[in-house]
């Protein structure tokens, strides 16, 4: 009884011969590894299998332009399904590189464990300076109406919105044509690479002593836009070098009162 038992659930068994994975890579350049989050498939449950992923094969402790991060999904079949899969049968598309099929990841590895019930998919992504850009810590504006951010990995050009008394008054790209650099020493917390994760590490980093590290800093000067007096701020969004499309996280600074300069007659 229990042998036909097995082979009626055997008879039953679904099987899956092809899928199509997507995978949004929430990575941050300069951040640690493992700070990371990988979405699979928009976070939707599937009805057919289980999918969980993790980042393999990676020996720098921070995430940098040039790294093609290897990630490795697993599947288990649920409602009785079953993989018989083969390389070419799995697609995975990279959905910040515009989300067209098969774009911006490389399937390396399909295996079929566990009588097909199990399956592992190795990928590798595309390189992070085409699909990533870094943060900014801070941008401030001083009272002569200079605004600085420190430079973000990656990124030629920022998009920069000046708001004036709570409303959109211009927005700007700044870029190598309107900015002026210089070098600046800021404090960081002990681990030089990175400042607050997100995770239960930040007590561990915020308990070592602080080290001092060399910025790129950006300076644009925002009195040849200041028409009226108020009190302005700006927000300033870091832009792909490769593709302007791709946004960093935006930053504010705080208001500061402004005027417009006095031209001469």
């Amino acid at each position: 009884m229990a042998l036909s038992g097995l082979v009626a659930g055997a008879a039953f068994a679904k099987t899956l011969r092809s899928l199509a994975l997507t995978i949004d890579p929430e990575i941050q350049i300069g951040e640690s590894v493992g700070t990371e989050n990988i979405i699979i498939n928009n976070g939707k449950e599937n009805s057919d299998y289980e999918a969980s992923v993790m980042t393999i094969n990676h020996k720098d402790p921070v995430w940098g332009l040039d790294d093609e991060p290897e990630l490795l999904i697993s599947l288990t079949g649920k409602n009785n399904y079953k993989f018989s899969l083969k390389k070419e049968d799995v697609t995975v598309t990279n959905l910040l590189t515009g989300g067209v099929a098969g774009n911006g990841a490389t399937v390396e590895e399909v295996k079929v464990n566990n009588s097909g019930y199990d399956a592992t998919v190795k990928v590798k992504l595309a390189k992070l300076a085409l699909t990533h850009t870094g943060k900014i810590d801070s941008v401030k504006i001083s009272p002569e109406g200079v605004v600085s951010w420190d430079e973000a990995l990656g990124s030629t050009s920022y998009e920069m919105r000046v708001m004036k008394d709570g409303w959109s008054y211009r927005t700007v790209i700044a870029d190598e044509s309107n900015t002026k650099a210089h070098k600046e020493t800021m404090e960081v917390f002990g681990d030089v690479g990175k400042g607050p994760t997100g995770t239960e590490k930040d007590e561990e980093i915020k308990a070592q002593e602080k080290t001092m590290r060399v910025e790129n800093v950006l300076e644009y000067d925002l009195k040849g836009l200041v028409n009226e007096s108020g009190n302005y701020l700006v927000v300033v969004v870091p832009l792909n070098g490769t593709n302007s499309m791709i946004r960093g996280d935006k930053v504010v600074s705080g208001e500061v009162w402004l005027e417009p300069s006095v031209r001469e007659s």
